[in-house]
């Protein structure tokens, strides 16, 4: 596949959906960045080598991804320099066109970091370099790693990238603002019922009755259908038959329970600021839960970092999500990252040390200390740092109790599928709940079968 694939059928097989929104998993921003090398004040080794590490991360991220290739740069005995590029991510997808379309061409970068979860799908598609090889010879073995997070990096028994860090979610909630409405900041929500009490006590309007806070955003930050979802105790998969299950009764359930919330607050208040955050324009502190635009939201572990950064004078609550019926630690969900050897780099070997440094030891604990996420390697973990924070040892708390995405060679597609449903489907009344669950599952199931993955 390597050189021979069309723009046109990069851009089908990467699964792109049109009119997809501007969300992504994980928080990705999509503003540009900050730097576009690996900063300054680094001491690389005498280089015979450079190489190009292609990420979509900014602010802490991204300085944390710096750091961490300054330190391979000054301390590999290969001779080789690795240069931080940074590029957007496609809008409202988790494939990026750049990365796809210089695989098509034969121009790729040494290093990509990708989402997890679409590691199959890209492997699939021939993007991703099979990295068996260096792994077993590096001493890289599955025991290593949380069961998901080494589960999302193989395809059909193949390594295709090294897990770099995980996350977990849970619902955030500003103490100060549930003060000013009334609400006692130390009893946050535990119910659906709760939640929207409290969500309509802490939005705020303006001229035109235009929201000016939102007290709660039911599919910003992580509020994505998964989460509403596994909150109401869904599934997303069959676990025997593998099929992909969007129309499951409770997950049905639980996207009207989320358009009801939609509906509630207002189709075209959402959209507004859908259109205000274009661009990334509400990334790093013009997040609006950093500027107090949201009062609460369904988040990750790597807000702790943001808001000891943006808003350390503000006062933060985290506990687990709330369900329909009491708080559901099952709903919380562990994405993450990893680091991968795009298809036709010339100089696999090379690509894999510095892939192998970033996503080992070194890596991985310089990178979830800087930015409050949580190691895949079961042994970093343990460390007590990850739990000196009360916010962050919440999170800690629900990794036992939190789902994956399905790892399933189209994963990137039925992300982008699940995204349109419920932001744009169901809430302007395009397809009703039933409908955009089952087309979900037609759609994907029908790839799965002529990819062969149930046989």
């Amino acid at each position: 596949m390597k050189n021979q694939i069309s723009r046109r059928n990069f851009l089908q097989m990467a699964g792109l959906t049109a009119g997809a929104t501007w969300l992504a998993a994980c928080a990705v921003p999509a503003a540009p960045a900050p730097a576009a090398s690996s900063g300054e004040g680094a001491a690389p080794a005498a280089s015979t080598i450079t190489m190009e590490a292609w990420s979509r991360m900014t602010d802490v991220a991204q300085e944390s991804i710096l750091g961490i290739i300054d330190n391979y740069n000054a301390t590999n005995t290969i001779g080789a320099t690795l240069e931080h590029v940074y590029i957007a991510q496609t809008q409202g997808s988790q494939a990026d066109e750049k990365l796809l379309t210089a695989v098509a061409g034969g121009s790729p970068p040494a290093v990509y970091y990708a989402d997890r979860f679409t590691v199959p799908q890209f492997a699939h598609q021939g993007f991703f370099t099979n990295i068996t090889d260096l792994a077993d010879a590096s001493g890289v073995t599955e025991d290593m790693y949380w069961p998901f997070a080494w589960e999302e990096t193989v395809y059909k028994d193949g390594v295709y990238a090294l897990s770099f860090d995980t996350d977990t979610r849970a619902y955030w909630y500003n103490k100060d603002q549930f003060a000013e409405a009334g609400l006692d900041p130390e009893a946050p929500p535990t119910t659906l019922e709760e939640l929207t009490a409290a969500t309509d006590a802490l939005t705020q309007r303006g001229a035109g009755d235009a929201i000016t806070r939102f007290g709660f955003h039911p599919t910003w930050g992580q509020a994505e259908l998964y989460t509403w979802g596994w909150a109401f105790q869904g599934e997303f998969q069959d676990p025997e038959t593998k099929r992909i299950t969007f129309s499951n009764p409770k997950v049905i359930e639980a996207a009207h329970a989320q358009n009801d919330m939609i509906q509630m607050l207002g189709v075209a208040d959402l959209d507004a600021m859908t259109a205000a955050c274009a661009g990334g324009a509400c990334n790093g502190p013009n997040n609006w839960f950093y500027t107090g635009q949201i009062s609460s939201c369904w988040n990750g572990n790597w807000v702790v970092a943001d808001v000891e950064r943006y808003t350390p004078d503000v006062s933060y609550g985290v506990v687990p999500i709330p369900g329909p019926e009491g708080p559901a630690p099952y709903a919380s969900w562990a994405g993450g990252w990893s680091w991968c050897v795009p298809e036709g780099y010339s100089d696999v070997e090379s690509a894999f040390n510095a892939l192998s440094y970033m996503c080992g030891p070194e890596g991985q604990e310089k990178y979830c200390k800087d930015t409050y996420h949580i190691p895949t390697i079961k042994s970093l973990a343990d460390d007590p740092y990850f739990r000196d924070n009360p916010l962050h040892a919440v999170f800690m708390d629900l990794l036992p109790v939190s789902h994956t995405r399905p790892p399933i060679p189209f994963g990137s597609k039925l992300w982008d599928l699940h995204v349109k449903a419920y932001t744009d489907e169901i809430p302007h009344g395009l397809k009703t709940v039933e409908q955009a669950m089952q087309d979900i599952d037609d759609e994907i199931n029908r790839d799965l079968e002529e990819a062969g993955f149930f046989s």
